[in-house]
């Protein structure tokens, strides 16, 4: 991973977003530390619940822990950090072409799609191009989307808390940060930039999963339907906390249904290709099932002895998953691992085999002592 230089572009830009945040919102720390404790005792377990529920929604196996905040502190990071000049530069050249006036109204609507999407949405990319198995198809970009935009979420969550200490004229101080969560984060949360990416992320995951002029067209069309929900979130119609949900509710919609869609394609693609293994032999006939329902997979464990043959079980099912998962796409698929992979499954199978037969008692019979491997 260390090797790719995509890596060390992930490694520069989160600490140089995480800079350009601190030098925004510096003085405001400084003037109210209270405020600032407050909004990051409230924000930081929404950030852990927020993983920890994206992660989950994987219908077969949770995405990759160290996957999922490579995504997140680039959103929360990189992307939040770059993103305020960048706005910060485009509401400028809208106020000196269209005027203060326009830019005061639609500047955010305008500016802040282009930069924010095209931003967050360079994570799914740079996770692909550090580890390029992490994206391989709609599904995967969707979780990595919603992933990197959640981090972008949670930091600009923080600094409204902030910004409303400011706009109140430095008197709410510590209740601040409980107003902005309330609004944000129970109020907002539903339909904020997570939904956003991960609309787009589906479409990229698409083409980074399988290159073609078809995917390459879905994604640009994703991408642009992320930036107009964006724009119509932040667009000056429909103004007012009560009229919330309504403008929400098609962000939310679109996400959802990006959602079900990918999960559909993955899970008959995930079928097929179990199918296919189970006839090449390499999977038992019932195993397809088992390994689609993360709870059948852990009521297996608890029906295997402790120690070594519960390991060895684990490993098996996860070197079955990666198997089938092996075929889905990727940037760098590996025509070699397939073979490497059903010549590891008859090793682990072997392993587990004798493992759960225990050590053979001397004087047993051959045949008798011999485990079972059907």
């Amino acid at each position: 991973m260390t090797r790719r230089p995509a890596f060390w572009l992930w490694a520069v830009m989160c600490p140089l977003g995480l800079w350009i945040a601190l030098r925004a919102m510096e003085p405001s720390i400084a003037e109210f530390p209270a405020a600032a404790v407050a909004g990051f005792a409230l924000l930081a377990p929404v950030l852990v619940l927020g993983v920890w529920g994206v992660r989950r929604l994987h219908p077969v196996r949770p995405h990759p822990l160290g996957y999922a905040m490579i995504a997140v502190g680039w959103g929360g990071l990189a992307a939040f950090g770059t993103a305020l000049p960048a706005n910060a530069a485009f509401q400028a050249i809208i106020a000196k072409t269209a005027g203060a006036e326009f830019n005061a109204r639609w500047g955010a609507a305008i500016a802040a799609p282009v930069d924010e999407e095209l931003l967050k949405l360079a994570g799914v990319a740079v996770l692909a191009l550090i580890v390029p198995c992490a994206v391989r198809g709609p599904l995967d970009g969707w979780g990595y989307g919603a992933l990197a935009g959640l981090g972008f979420q949670i930091t600009e969550n923080f600094l409204y808390v902030l910004n409303t200490i400011v706009l109140t004229g430095g008197t709410q101080d510590a209740n601040a940060a409980f107003f902005t969560f309330g609004g944000r984060v129970i109020g907002g949360a539903w339909w904020s930039h997570w939904a956003m990416t991960a609309v787009g992320g589906a479409g990229l995951g698409c083409l980074l999963g399988r290159a073609s002029k078809s995917t390459a067209a879905l994604a640009f069309a994703s991408l642009l339907l992320a930036m107009g929900l964006h724009a119509w979130w932040d667009s000056p119609l429909l103004p007012g906390a009560a009229l919330l949900p309504l403008k929400g509710a098609p962000i939310l919609l679109a996400a959802v249904m990006a959602y079900r869609l990918a999960r559909r394609r993955y899970l008959v693609r995930f079928r097929r290709a179990a199918a296919e293994e189970t006839a090449r032999g390499v999977l038992l006939p019932g195993e397809d099932r088992v390994l689609a329902f993360r709870r059948w997979r852990r009521k297996e464990r608890w029906d295997v002895p402790t120690g070594e043959p519960r390991r060895l079980l684990s490993r098996l099912r996860a070197a079955e998953l990666e198997l089938i998962e092996n075929g889905f796409g990727g940037l760098e698929p590996d025509p070699r691992a397939a073979d490497r992979l059903r010549a590891e499954i008859a090793v682990l199978r072997r392993r587990l085999a004798t493992a759960r037969a225990g050590p053979v008692r001397p004087g047993a019979d051959a045949d008798t002592a011999r485990p079972d491997t059907a």
